[in-house]
This record gives C-alpha cells, sequence and structure tokens, in this order.
C-alpha cells in the first residue's frame, strides 16, 4: 500500500473523530499477513498485497499489515492472507484466504490466473474486488464483539520507551556467496545502533519496506522510521592487501512516506594483510553506515 493511501486513511479518521453531530461509527479491523511467494514471483507479492489491502480499505475496512514475528493484534476480527505461485507453462496462480483470528480456520479461499506476468496487476485487481465483499459477510456472520468492560490498573509512573527502528536487509546480486559476508556485517552493525538504548532496532522481512508498502509498515508497527538496505554490488579483490568496494541501495521511510532513497558507494576499502573476508566485510559496513550518518541525521535530527 502506497502512502496516499495511509494518508486517505488517517484523514478520513481524522474527519470522523470531527464530526460532532453524530458518533463515529466503528470501523472493524482485518490483519493483513505477507503473500507466500516463489522464489521468482517474491517481487510482486508486495504489490498484489497493497492491491487487496487498497480494495479492503476503500471499502470502510482497518487494515494492519502484520510483520514476521508480529502477533495478529486482538482486535482483528478476520485475517487475510495467501499466495503467488507458478502455474501451467507462464500461468501465475493468485490466491487468498480469508481465516478466523481465533483458531486460524479457513473461512473462505479465493484464486485468480495470471495468463502470465504481465498480466498479474489484471488478476491482482479482479481478486481483491471478490476479497471485499466475502470479508464484509464473514464479519455479519460473527457478529459484533460486546463491549470490553475496563480493568482498574494501578497508576504507573510512565517510562520514555526507546524509539522504534525497523530495518530489512536484502541482497539483489546473483552472487550470494561473495555478498554474504557483507548482508551478515550490516546487520552486526545496524545492531550496535541501539548501543546507547535511545533506539531499539527490530528486524524485518525487506520486502514489507518497499517503497510502496514501507510508510504503512512503520504506521502500523508503531515506530518512527524503517530502513532498508539492498546490497546492489559488493566486489571483492583478494591480493596480498585485500580490497572492497560497495554499492548499497538505502532507503527511509516514516509512517507518512518514503523520505529517503539513495544508492551509497563507497571508496575502495582497503583490507590488512591476510585479513578475514568477514572482517573486512565489517569494515565495509562500517563505510555505508559512516556515508548513511548525515542524511539520517537530516530525516532524525535526533540521530547519534
Amino acid at each position: 500500500m502506497n502512502a496516499r493511501v495511509w494518508i486517505g486513511m488517517v484523514c478520513l479518521a481524522c474527519a470522523a473523530s470531527t464530526a460532532g453531530a453524530q458518533p463515529a461509527p466503528a470501523v472493524d479491523t482485518v490483519a493483513l499477513l505477507p503473500l507466500d511467494a516463489d522464489a521468482r514471483l517474491e517481487i510482486y507479492g508486495q504489490p498484489v498485497a497493497s492491491e487487496i489491502a487498497r480494495a479492503l480499505v476503500a471499502g470502510g475496512l482497518d487494515v494492519v499489515v502484520v510483520l514476521p514475528k508480529m502477533a495478529v493484534p486482538e482486535r482483528a476480527r478476520l485475517i487475510v492472507d495467501g499466495a503467488i505461485k507458478a502455474g501451467k507453462g507462464d500461468a501465475v496462480l493468485l490466491s487468498i484466504r480469508v481465516r478466523n483470528p481465533a483458531d486460524g480456520t479457513v473461512l473462505e479461499k479465493l484464486e485468480a490466473t495470471a495468463t502470465n506476468l504481465g498480466t498479474i496487476d489484471r488478476a491482482a485487481a479482479e481478486l481483491s474486488s471478490r476479497v471485499l465483499p466475502v470479508v464484509r459477510e464473514r464479519i455479519a456472520v460473527l457478529g459484533r464483539r460486546p463491549p470490553v468492560p475496563p480493568i482498574d490498573r494501578p497508576i504507573q509512573r510512565a517510562t520514555r520507551a526507546p524509539k522504534g527502528l525497523l530495518v530489512g536487509i536484502a541482497v539483489s546480486q546473483s552472487s550470494t556467496a561473495v555478498v554474504e559476508p557483507l548482508r551478515l556485517a550490516l546487520g552486526e552493525a545496524v545492531a550496535t545502533w541501539n548501543a546507547s538504548g535511545t533506539w531499539q532496532v527490530v528486524p524485518v522481512e525487506p520486502s514489507t519496506l518497499g517503497p510502496k508498502l514501507a510508510p504503512l509498515t512503520v504506521a502500523t508497527a508503531k515506530v518512527q522510521h524503517g530502513v532498508a538496505f539492498e546490497i546492489l554490488a559488493y566486489s571483492v579483490s583478494i591480493d596480498e592487501v585485500p580490497l572492497a568496494r560497495a554499492r548499497v541501495r538505502v532507503r527511509i521511510a516514516d509512517p507518512g512516506a518514503v523520505v529517503f532513497d539513495r544508492v551509497i558507494v563507497t571508496d575502495t576499502i582497503v583490507g590488512d594483510r591476510a585479513m578475514a573476508p568477514d572482517a573486512l566485510a565489517a569494515r565495509v559496513a562500517r563505510e555505508v553506515l559512516a556515508i548513511l550518518r548525515p542524511h539520517l541525521r537530516r530525516v532524525e535530527p535526533a540521530w547519534r
């Protein structure tokens, strides 16, 4: 889902809260899980999920994107998930399930077939138009839950929680054996961002921080920012003194929009004699973060 849809949801909420003449209607929440996909079809998972989310939001539903390792929110009335798989020949099969969050029971399953990769958007739009009425009907069958009485809790002193930062690291280079040390080193280097306890770094699936889905992902996780690293190239020259260079695309999003999207290119990093590959990769990772730091501080002045 792109930032425009998320902003539209916020505007609708604001309009409802300011309409003093009548109370705002209750909004039903649907939990949207990432779509499973074959390796070569992973790139299509995000746009298909975004189309499903767009249709549900347009139908007046509250959509919460549930990231990997996140729990389904208790307020969710239904769970929507699915898969993208290769069919016969060039065909691509899209399937969506509507499940009961209480026990995971599959209530409905909808399918659509794209004749080839070029028609996935059309198949996703057709499938999303069928998902909305099914979800509405199932919510009506479930009926509205009775209000939960307030629980008296002891007053606790408020503490300042650390700021949240989603981080996803992806690799686009085909030679994964060469790139893997840098991917691991970036993950370890990013973890040190929480050394002061000011920021809570949360690893996420990189696809959830794609250009269209990143703002919604950040907003749903209720954090300040999300940072996606995509390693475009990593070259290592093994000689008496090892040398390395890297090109990494970095995308930073806040709950409203993507605020930074550029390719960081390191100079040639000179290693020590007989330096291990993981140690050289760690040096390159630190250089990538050093180049990123001033840009990140422009987005978040409190960054250190």
